[in-house]
């Protein structure tokens, strides 16, 4: 999800031998024409290193619900509620639970990272863990606030598996890449010590925090030249791709072959992850942050190591940046239809998308106008939309205005 302050969209080495014993055989098989199911992978070991750890909330966790009612989402940014001046921070969650008691959304996107220089990664986090710095401890605050004086009946925290900055000492290895442009910041998955530590971040954030779900950044990608780093490189050969040639050849006959590895690589880790929070909180649902671009075009997945394919079977939803000013299209309404029909065909009753829009039209930094957000809104209702949020939620300028935007949700049921 791009941050609003962007201003736009978008260890040490260890010897080949030690490296490929400690990763095991990446054998994969393909379960279908779309997708890869990798026979190996990392976070198995790290998944039974934490099979015994004790729930958190375990004589108090509730019921797993069988299917959730379809969700009306405010996607905060706590980025925007932190104040080094306490009493104005103090205003601004008093503000923003006012809003959220205007609008009635029963569902909140939360933000536990912090990215305070606006580059979409996290180098820094609103609760208390091992290995990131926290920026404050607010994320419990607010999430208390929001349980005791509003109507919503559901919180998923946003958080990244990639794309943290890790304090130097940890001398993390990150995504490399041979392309000039580059994406967020984000360690490589490649290396099971990171996956390790970003599993600890998750693990730390739901032992404290009883939660109805994750949603995970819109990280978890990996470019046609990413990544370029040498334990990355290794995994590609043992999986059986030339990777020398492919990573500076992002047109090579055998690119989406890759890709469609690597995508069932991020996907499983994320998988895994998400099995561990479960027996933390058995309760939990995952979404996952995807971009429009590899929903619409399946042969972008060698642009993005992302697939629908994938991700409706790693993930409980997925959530569809639906955003055609950051996508520059030029039909809107065509934008919409052809997300909704890409969507149908592996989620047929929509119960498993989420069409997450913009309210910022961050290419021209002006705001998109409460109106187009209502006939928006109207138009996916219409067509099947089950599951609406938007992002990001201004509650200093009041953008999009909370009272028309509680008419939209209302309609929309």
């Amino acid at each position: 999800m791009p941050n609003p302050t962007m201003k736009t969209t978008f260890q040490k080495q260890r010897t080949v031998l030690s490296f490929m014993a400690f990763m095991g055989c990446f054998s994969a098989y393909y379960t279908h024409a779309e997708t890869v199911n990798l026979r190996s992978h990392p976070m198995q070991r790290i998944k039974e290193q934490y099979s015994k750890t004790p729930p958190a909330f375990a004589s108090k966790a509730p019921q797993v619900k069988t299917q959730q009612q379809d969700m009306r989402i405010m996607h905060i940014d706590l980025d925007y509620v932190f104040d080094r001046d306490k009493k104005q921070q103090e205003r601004n969650i008093q503000a923003l639970i006012q809003r959220i008691q205007t609008i009635a959304p029963n569902t909140v996107f939360l933000q536990a990272f912090a990215d305070p220089d606006g580059n979409g990664s996290a180098d820094q986090v609103y609760f208390k863990n091992r290995h990131i710095p926290v920026r404050e401890n607010i994320f419990a605050r607010v999430l208390q606030d929001i349980r005791k004086h509003t109507a919503v009946t559901n919180i998923y925290a946003w958080m990244p598996l990639l794309a943290w900055e890790f304090p130097s000492k940890y001398n993390i290895p990150y995504v490399q890449t041979k392309a000039k442009k580059k994406g967020y910041v984000r360690i490589s998955p490649f290396d099971r010590t990171n996956l390790q530590y970003s599993t600890e971040i998750f693990l730390d954030l739901i032992q404290q925090h009883r939660l109805e779900g994750i949603l995970y950044h819109d990280d978890i990608t990996l470019s046609d030249f990413e990544d370029s780093n040498p334990k990355a490189m290794t995994v590609y050969e043992a999986w059986g791709f030339p990777a020398q040639k492919m990573i500076a050849q992002p047109n090579h006959a055998q690119q989406l072959a890759l890709s469609q590895h690597k995508t069932a690589y991020l996907d499983q880790a994320a998988q895994s992850v998400s099995s561990i929070l479960k027996q933390q909180q058995p309760q939990l649902r995952f979404a996952r942050n995807m971009y429009a671009e590899a929903v619409l075009n399946p042969a972008s997945e060698k642009w993005f190591s992302q697939s629908n394919a994938s991700t409706y079977k790693h993930y409980d939803y997925n959530a569809i940046m639906a955003m055609p000013y950051m996508e520059k299209a030029e039909n809107h309404r065509e934008f919409y239809l052809k997300l909704i029909a890409q969507a149908k065909k592996y989620d047929p009753d929509l119960s498993r998308t989420i069409f997450e829009l913009q309210v910022t039209d961050w290419h021209h930094q002006t705001q998109i106008s409460d109106a187009e957000l209502q006939d928006t809104i109207s138009l996916l209702k219409q067509h099947g939309v089950r599951h609406i949020g938007y992002y990001p939620d201004d509650f200093v300028q009041n953008h999009p205005s909370a009272q028309q935007l509680k008419t939209a949700f209302a309609q929309a049921e």
